[in-house]
This record gives structure tokens, C-alpha cells and sequence, in this order.
């Protein structure tokens, strides 16, 4: 079944609605770009004047044109694009690009338009991309609505939603003669979302990895699902903008603050298979690396360096990416101090020391033996390859040339992955051009060839999970409702805080363990509840509108019986004085009275969150007091099974403590998946919950329990925004 949107990105003809004589204007530009870049479709400018643009006849209005166009490009104000969209769609238009701003990002006024906007493309059918987009350009076929001269057609797939952060990343793809096969400026939203650009992408044969620079989504669950299905036949390379955005500021839950959208975006973005970077200049080389290198094969990296100090830089890069380097085979290394003089080093880094500068060829000839060592499962060369001609004496260039040539020869037979760093790499040369034909990424930055090869191991992990631990499960429509129309913090409208005492119970019936209580409401039951457990105490304030009871002083620990009454009187009052203070209703129904349990092995928090963005998303991480400190969590998509559960644990920096660290007891996992896997199913079962978590757990050797419960709900009162 042929995807609806190639009626748009492969138009046999184009309407450019506000065609202008102006040469400043985009209805100008984008006539004279479609002559100019061999499109082979027919061209039709429309303009209530009519006349001629640049030899082509000029219809009043889209009624009028001779044919039915596969695509109109409105390049008109935002108040009449309306009206050109209605006509467009009377006439059987499939699709429109609508480049104006002036929509939901303006305002009230704006946010009609764009209501208006959106309710035409449901109404009748018509695509619409944009607003506030720079166009498209499909290279291959000519089809170029941006305007950017001379793009060198190539491989790699480009969605963004800033056209400066695409002109950046198109300009230096056609100057490395990498190039693009298609681009789509992604703009708000209105109509085609992020999701359906990627399903188009996933069957569009001149593309074979997708670059994405992203803001936000409309719909953030359909793009991570919509990743998870592509990512495994194409790469997948994203770049997020606005990461430092506090998506749960002002949240009543440690998971609320510790789970904010970009927390969410990162690891679910690793769930399901694709490879984020941080950095502008990444995007562009990673996207290279991916389209032009196979995966690692198993086994580590190995470092080609003709000098020590880049040696030794690349192997502190790698390792702090987790990139394993390659431990050669005893015959490699005699092999290669037989080629090579003394003075090189022929571990891992491998390091030249100088003989390439009289002769390059001696790349070429490690090369071949490392391709040939079961251990290497890829290569970064770093060092001055690609300008020894232009550093020492022109008679080089010959063979530095053959040498780059044989490299990327033998990379290419032996599916070596290989990436050069050199301090020439905007040389031009003869050699790097060899490089650059066999596909090899050549970069200026020794780091971000390293991140390059990061990519590649990466990918290589990626392909050998199996393919149900990135797939994102359905979930109910009453869920990603919930999600997408509420705030989840708890300190928002629209929420409310269950007490403790109704925490508990929800998710006792989901078997989560929780230590054993009593809620007294007068001293003298607190002192017989305590004398009762033969042991000290933990005396808690029960109120909903005190969630953080530590923060009030609604909390004490290690109570005695002869302490228990005076305690008693301490903590509630110091939660009544906490809420007068903020000029709230303490609300106190008692005092929640539970044993003082033995010191654990470690602490950890449970928690699930409905994310307006992403959906519902279970989380666990290193607990207690200061987990918004270390920050240590796994965090995945609702609904998780045992071994996805378990994986996430595996996930935690702190993950190795669970198996005995330094003479400590092993710890049995099973309790703790039972906890995550129960929170998870509170949430999935109560859709009406925002937040809810258990911390801390307190974890032991062979069994784990709560000791702490907070769940938020959202209000479906009268008041509710």
C-alpha cells in the first residue's frame, strides 16, 4: 500500500500559491529553485494577477489552473491561508506546505487559526505540512521548496524543526559530499505529525538513515513507537533541543521531579532502539557513520594512531563512552613488531610513532592485519592521515592515496567499521577524497570520531536484542487521554494526593509489599501502638495535602513507648504550624505508626508516571532521602514485563551491588521486579492516577518492602482545569 504522503514528497506537480516577481519573497524563490534543480514536474505559480513568472503563465487562483496539482506550496499570509486551503481541497489537492507563521505559537488569535486550520485537513482529507516550516526538498527528484543551492543528493534523511539547524547540517553535507535524500522541515504540527514523516521514511528507498533534530512532538508515544518499529531496518540519529527544560518543576513526587519529559524522551529513546547525541556537529557525522559503516562485529575497537597523544586522548574518549577496545591476538601484535619499527607500540592504542611520515603505505599494511584479527570489530585512525603531502613533501600524495584506497578497500570487504580523525580533514586531498568515496567518515574533532564509533557499537547492541525489549506496547486510549490533557504535578490544578493509609491499600492489591501499620489519632493509642510492636517506631503524619512529610517535620524515627505521646504531639504539630505557614488546610486524620526496620543493603523508588508527553512510564531507581541527588534510574514505557523489569535494574549505576560488591551479600532481584511490576500494573489498572511510588524500598537479601507510599490522582471535580 503506497504511503499517502509520497503523493507529497514525490509530486509530479507543484503549485506555489503566492507566486511573487519579488526576488525576496518565497514565491519567487521556490519557482526559480524548481527550475533550477532539474525538477521534471510541472511547475505551476498561482497569483490573483496572473501574467508570467520566469517564463511560466500565472493562474489567478488554484480553480484556475489546467491541472489538479500533486502538491501546492502557500506561500501567503497566515489570515488567507484558509481560504487557499479550502480551494486547494475543492480542487483535489493531496497535500499542502504552509511556510507561514502566525498559527499556535501567536497567541490566541493564532491558536483559532490553527483550529481553523486543522479542522479543513479533517474535514476534507488534504495533508497538511507546517505551519512555520521552511518547506522540503527532495533532491533526487528536483523537488527542492527550500530553496538551498547546490545540495549534493545522498543518503541520509533529515526531519527538523528549525530551518537554520537544517541549512547548517544540508550545507555541510553537500560540501563533504555526503548529502541528503530528502529533508522535511517539521514546523508546528498541525496536521502531519512526526510519526508519519518517519513511517514514510521507513519504505523510502534513497533513504538509509534518518537524522532528527526535535523539540517537542505533539504526539510523543506515536513517535517512539513509530521509532521502534523503523529503527531496526534504518538507523535512527536524534538530536533534542530544549533538554534542560524541567518537565515536572514544581512536582509532589520525587518521580514527578526525577522523571521530567527529557528524563522520559532519553531512555524511552534508548528503549526503542535509537541513538541520541547532544551536539549539533554530531548529528550530521554520527548519521554518516550509521549510513556508510556496518556495525561493530563482536569484540572492541582498536585505536591507529600515528602519534602518542592522540593515542592516548581516543582511548580516554572511548572508554568514557563504553566503548570496549580490542584485546589483538598474540599473533597480531608479532606481526605488527615485525612491520613496524621499535619505537611503535603494538597493543591497543596502536601507535606509529612517526613511520608513516615517510611512509603513509604502513596504514594501509596494519590495516590489513587487523582486519584480519578476530578481536578488532572496528577501527578509529587518528593522526595526521589525509595531509602527510601537504605536512612533509608532495612526492606523499601517491601513496598516501593508494593508501587511503587500500584501507577503504579492505574496510569495505571485510565490513570493518572505520572512522579517520585528521588534523587535514578540511584538506581536500586526494587521499581523503579515497576515504570519503568508500564511505569512511573523516572528521577535523578526535571526540567525535570517537562518539562516531561509540554509534556503531551501539547499533551493533541494538541489532542483537531481541526485538520485543524496544517495542513500545499499546496501552489504553483512556491513559495516553489522561496524559495528553492533564498536568501531572502534583502541586498543579487538577491533581489530588491520596493519604498514605489510601496508598497503601491501592497497592497492597497489586502485592506490593509494604511494612506493617497502625493509624492512631489521640496519644495515648500512639503510645499502646507502639508499646505493641515491642521494638522502636516510625510515627508518620497522615494528611493528603502533606505529601512530603519529612519537609514538614511530620516525621520521626526510632520512637520509644515512653516518647511515643510527646512525639505524637511534636509531629503534628509541626505539620499543622507547615501548612499554616503556606496557608493550607493540614488536613491531619492521625498518625500512622509502623516498626523500626532493620538497616537494609540499599534503598531504591518505584514509581509510575503518566507523562503528557510520552504516556505512561514506570521508573526505579537508587531510593530514599537524596534520590533527587544521585539520580540513578531506569526508566521505561508502561506496560513492562519481568524481563524488561529486570533490565532495568541491570540498567542502574548501582546495579553491581546487587550481586554481593566488595564480600557483600548477593541480592535476590525477584522482589524487587515483583514491587516494579506491581506499581506498573497500579497505574495501567487505575487510569485515573498521575504519580504514584514507593520510597523507599527498603531492599534485603532475600526480600524487599516499601515503606513509604504516595499516589496522585487526577481530579475529576467540578474545578478541574
Amino acid at each position: 500500500m503506497t504511503d499517502p504522503l509520497a503523493a507529497i514528497f514525490e509530486a509530479r506537480s507543484v503549485a506555489v500559491v503566492g507566486a511573487s516577481a519579488d526576488s525576496r519573497k518565497r514565491g519567487h524563490q521556490v519557482v526559480r529553485s524548481l527550475l533550477g534543480s532539474a525538477y521534471e514536474g510541472d511547475i505551476l505559480p498561482v497569483h490573483p494577477d496572473g501574467g508570467t513568472l520566469l517564463g511560466l503563465p500565472v493562474a489567478r487562483s488554484v480553480t484556475d489552473l489546467p491541472c489538479c496539482p500533486d502538491l501546492a506550496l502557500v506561500c501567503t499570509r497566515a489570515a488567507s491561508v484558509p481560504g487557499v486551503l479550502e480551494r486547494c481541497a475543492g480542487r483535489g489537492v493531496k497535500g499542502a506546505v504552509i511556510l507561514a507563521v502566525g498559527f499556535d505559537e501567536s497567541g490566541p488569535e493564532g491558536e483559532a487559526l490553527a483550529r481553523e486550520v486543522g479542522a479543513i485537513a479533517d474535514r476534507t482529507g488534504l495533508r497538511v505540512i507546517g505551519p512555520n516550516t521552511s518547506g522540503f526538498m527532495n533532491p533526487g527528484l528536483g523537488l527542492n521548496l527550500v530553496g538551498i543551492r547546490a545540495v549534493e543528493v545522498g543518503r541520509m534523511a533529515l526531519l527538523s524543526q528549525s530551518g537554520n539547524v537544517a541549512l547548517d547540517i544540508i550545507t555541510r553535507a553537500s560540501a563533504g559530499s555526503v548529502g541528503i535524500s530528502l529533508y522535511v522541515g517539521i514546523g508546528n504540527e498541525l496536521d502531519v505529525r512526526f510519526h508519519e514523516y518517519i513511517s514514510y521514511l521507513e519504505t523510502h528507498r534513497a533513504s538509509e538513515v534518518i537524522l532528527i533534530y526535535a523539540e517537542g512532538f505533539r504526539d510523543g508515544r506515536a513517535f517512539m513507537h513509530a521509532v521502534s518499529r523503523v529503527g531496526r531496518k534504518k538507523p535512527i540519529v536524534v538530536l533534542k533541543g530544549g533538554r534542560s527544560a524541567n518537565g515536572a518543576s514544581a512536582a509532589r513526587s520525587h518521580t514527578g521531579a526525577i522523571a521530567g519529559s527529557y528524563e522520559v524522551f532519553r531512555s524511552l529513546l534508548e528503549q526503542v532502539g535509537a541513538h541520541e547525541v547532544t551536539r549539533s556537529d554530531e548529528l550530521l557525522r554520527v548519521g554518516e557513520m550509521l549510513a556508510g559503516q556496518p556495525p561493530f562485529r563482536s569484540g572492541g575497537v582498536v585505536v591507529l594512531a600515528d602519534g602518542g597523544g592522540h593515542a592516548t586522548l581516543a582511548t580516554d574518549a572511548l572508554e568514557s563512552l563504553e566503548v570496549p577496545l580490542a584485546k589483538l591476538t598474540p599473533a597480531t601484535r608479532t606481526r605488527l613488531a615485525e612491520l613496524l619499527h621499535s619505537a611503535a607500540a603494538v597493543s591497543n592504542p596502536i601507535d606509529l610513532a612517526g613511520a608513516a611520515d615517510r611512509a603513509p603505505a604502513v596504514f594501509a599494511r596494519v590495516f590489513q592485519e587487523l582486519r584480519r584479527d578476530p578481536e578488532c570489530a572496528g577501527v578509529v585512525i587518528t593522526g595526521l592521515l589525509g595531509g602527510y603531502a601537504l605536512r612533509f613533501t608532495e612526492e606523499l600524495e601517491a601513496e598516501e592515496t593508494a593508501a587511503a584506497a587500500e584501507i577503504g578497500r579492505l574496510a569495505r570487504e571485510a565490513s570493518l567499521p572505520t572512522v579517520v580523525h585528521t588534523v587535514y580533514a578540511e584538506s581536500g586531498t586526494r587521499a581523503l577524497a579515497e576515504l570519503h568515496a568508500a564511505g569512511i567518515p573523516v572528521v577535523d574533532s578526535l571526540e567525535l570520531a570517537c562518539r562516531c564509533a561509540a554509534a556503531a557499537h551501539a547499533r551493533r547492541r541494538f541489532m542483537e536484542r531481541d526485538a520485543s525489549s524496544d517495542s513500545l506496547a499499546d496501552v489504553a486510549a483512556e491513559h495516553v487521554g489522561i496524559c495528553a490533557t492533564s498536568r501531572v504535578s502534583g502541586d498543579a490544578p487538577g491533581t489530588l494526593a491520596l493519604t498514605e493509609l489510601e496508598a497503601r491499600r491501592l497497592l497492597a492489591g497489586q502485592n506490593v509489599p509494604m511494612a506493617p501499620h497502625v493509624v492512631v489519632r489521640t496519644e495515648l493509642e500512639c503510645e499502646r501502638a507502639v508499646a505493641a510492636l515491642g521494638g522502636p517506631a516510625v510515627l508518620k503524619v497522615l494528611s493528603a495535602t502533606i505529601p512530603h512529610k519529612t519537609e514538614a517535620g511530620g516525621v520521626a524515627l526510632d520512637v520509644a513507648r515512653e516518647d511515643a505521646a510527646d512525639t505524637f504531639r511534636r509531629i503534628v504539630r509541626a505539620g499543622k504550624a507547615f501548612a499554616d505557614e503556606r496557608d493550607f488546610d493540614a488536613g491531619i486524620e492521625g498518625v500512622l505508626v509502623s516498626p523500626m526496620l532493620p538497616h537494609p543493603a540499599l534503598e531504591l523508588i518505584v514509581g509510575a508516571r503518566c507523562d503528557p508527553n510520552y504516556g505512561p512510564v514506570v521508573l526505579v531507581g537508587a531510593g530514599g532521602t537524596s534520590v533527587e541527588l544521585l539520580r540513578d534510574v531506569a526508566i521505561r514505557a508502561l506496560p513492562v514485563d519481568g524481563p524488561t523489569a529486570a533490565g532495568m535494574l541491570d540498567d542502574l549505576q548501582i546495579a553491581s551491588l546487587f550481586d554481593g560488591f566488595r564480600g557483600s551479600v548477593a541480592i535476590d532481584r525477584g522482589p524487587l521486579v515483583d514491587i516494579i511490576l506491581g506499581v506498573a500494573r497500579c497505574a495501567l489498572e487505575n487510569p485515573q492516577i498521575s504519580e504514584v511510588e514507593v520510597n523507599p524500598v527498603l531492599v534485603y537479601e532475600g526480600h524487599s518492602v516499601a515503606v513509604d507510599a504516595r499516589v496522585f490522582v487526577r481530579d475529576t471535580g467540578p474545578e478541574t482545569e
